[in-house]
Order: structure tokens, then C-alpha cells, then sequence
């Protein structure tokens, strides 16, 4: 039986991505459960591991700097730009996208938020970002919103449509069909309405029409609590705010959770963790995240075989 095809980019070439890649990659288990191909410039590693296909893409007359720098961002844009004419040519059954600057990806002119958003407008479609903690997924119904304004982003229609999204990717792509548990967003999810109304004019009849479609979802659980009682893999935690969510997923998987992306026409993942620039070069970066970026997503197709 032939291995899956993995595209991995090297991420900004200024960071800690090439140096925790050459790591994963040296011969063993992955190798073994792979065939591999990197996209990204070659000069960033003492050597190309053995067994490791490494397209050199690049843009040699630039140099990387240590900070976030459009240098660093042109040739981090120029690697995803290939992943995705591969991917999208049916040259790759799982994407691993290595750690990036969005500010060095700006500085090029290119309005870019992050992968997540960069190849939902590429592919045409609705992406959705799930963290895989080895314990429970972790879904965030708003990302990077500033906290005052969190209460008017959670509206009946919003969570409905999220949910109802998520459950249909997932689905789609790992063939299950998922359950979830949606947080509460007030003290003891709002304690019958003594301690706030989100929950009752929002969060509960989302939930109520939700159930009614045929979606397994239960809710809305206190959010300090949400996370006591852990399910199987297809049970899926919905926070409703960034630091809800990523707290726990962050200490589930001891700092290596993975972002999936779900919604795409592939299965691509990423390891949770930016280029750190502080300590690239320095050896002490921890490659763990990005391995288990690599052994999640082979998992996740073979699930849905």
C-alpha cells in the first residue's frame, strides 16, 4: 500500500520553522509513514534530510533576518502559493504549513490574517479552525476579537451557522458525524438568567434549533466546567471567544496542540505556535507541535478511509 503524500512549507525562513523541520524529518517515523515533500528555501537547513523530496523555492538575492521582515514574507508567501497549486493539482493528500509572520506577509502588501483565511479565499469556501489537544477538539466561535466586544458578536444566528458549518466539514471530511458541547459565556452559563442573558436570548434556542436539524450538541455548559468531562475525538468543545478556548487547549496538550483546518478541499494542518524569532537559531526550540501537526493529519486520513 503506498504511503500518503505530504506538502510541508518551511514557514518564514527567519524563524524556528526550518530548524524544527530538519529535526522531524531525519529518518524514522515519519519517513516511514510519508512521502514527503517540502517547499521552501533549501539554504535554511545544514542539509536536506535523506529520503526528504525538498523543492527549493526561493528567492536567493534575499536575505532572512531574525525579525519580521517582507523578505522573510515574500518567499514564505512564495512556498504557500506553490503548496496550494499542488494541492489543488491533486499532488498531496495532507498539507502541514510551517509557522509564519503575518506582520513580514504584510509588510509585502499582501493583506494576509493567517493560513486559515489566506486559503479559504483561495479555495472558495468556509474554513474552520479546530484544535486537536489529544484530548477533546477545540472549536472558537470568534478568534481575535477585543474582549468588550465579545457579547454582541454571540448571536443565535452566528453559533447556528458555525455549528451547523463545523458539523458538515467535519462530516464531509473524516466521515462521523460530530457532537458538541458549547460553552456558556457568563458565571455558571448565566444561572438561569441572574448573572447574565446571552445564554437564554442566544446561546439556548441556537442550541434547541440546532438539535432539531439532527445535530447532537449540548449546552450551554459553564465554561469552567466544560472541559471536566473529556469525550472521544468527535466530541468537540465550541468556545465562544479566544481565551475560553485556547487556555484549555493549551494545557491538554502541554503547549502542542495542532490547528486543523476543516473545510477545505484537503486536510490541512499546522502546529500552534508562531516563528518565535526570540529564540531561532538558538537549538532550544521544541519541535513537538510540528510533529504532531504531521502525525494528526495522517491519522485524520486514515480515519476517513
Amino acid at each position: 500500500m503506498s504511503r500518503p503524500r505530504v506538502v510541508m512549507t518551511v514557514g518564514d525562513p527567519g524563524g524556528i520553522g526550518p530548524e524544527i523541520l530538519w529535526s522531524i524529518l531525519q529518518p524514522g517515523d515519519i519517513q516511514e509513514m510519508a512521502e514527503v515533500t517540502v517547499l521552501g528555501p533549501a539554504r535554511t537547513v545544514p542539509s536536506v534530510p535523506q529520503g526528504i523530496h525538498w523543492e527549493d523555492v526561493d528567492l536567493p538575492d534575499l536575505r532572512f533576518h531574525r525579525r519580521p521582515h517582507p523578505d522573510n514574507g515574500r518567499v514564505s508567501l512564495l512556498a504557500l502559493e506553490e503548496a496550494c497549486r499542488r494541492v489543488q493539482g491533486g499532488e498531496s493528500d495532507l498539507l502541514v504549513t510551517g509557522p509564519v509572520s503575518k506582520e513580514a506577509i504584510r509588510r509585502c502588501g499582501i493583506p494576509f490574517s493567517g493560513h486559515t483565511e489566506y486559503l479559504g479565499q483561495m479555495f472558495s469556501v468556509k474554513p474552520y479552525m479546530v484544535f486537536l489537544t489529544g484530548s477533546m477538539p477545540v472549536a472558537l466561535l470568534s478568534t481575535h476579537l477585543p474582549f468588550k466586544d465579545i457579547p454582541a458578536s454571540i448571536t443565535r444566528e452566528a453559533l447556528e451557522t458555525f455549528i451547523r458549518g463545523l458539523a458538515l466539514a467535519w462530516h464531509r471530511q473524516l466521515n462521523v458525524r460530530p457532537r458538541f458541547r458549547v460553552a456558556g459565556l457568563n458565571p455558571h452559563a448565566g444561572e438561569g438568567g441572574l448573572l447574565g442573558r446571552e445564554e437564554r436570548e442566544a446561546i439556548e434556542p441556537a442550541i434547541e434549533a440546532l438539535i432539531a436539524e439532527g445535530i447532537e450538541v449540548e449546552g450551554p455548559v459553564p465554561a469552567d466546567s466544560l472541559f471536566l468531562r473529556l469525550g472521544d475525538p468527535d466530541t468537540i468543545a465550541v468556545a465562544l471567544y479566544h481565551d475560553q478556548g485556547m487556555i484549555p487547549a493549551k494545557m491538554m496538550s502541554q503547549g502542542h496542540a495542532v490547528n486543523c483546518t476543516l473545510g477545505l478541499p484537503f486536510l490541512r494542518t499546522a502546529p500552534d505556535h508562531g516563528p518565535a524569532f526570540d529564540i531561532a537559531g538558538s537549538g532550544t526550540a521544541d519541535p513537538e507541535s510540528l510533529r504532531r501537526a504531521v502525525v494528526e493529519g495522517l491519522d485524520l486520513l486514515k480515519r476517513r478511509r
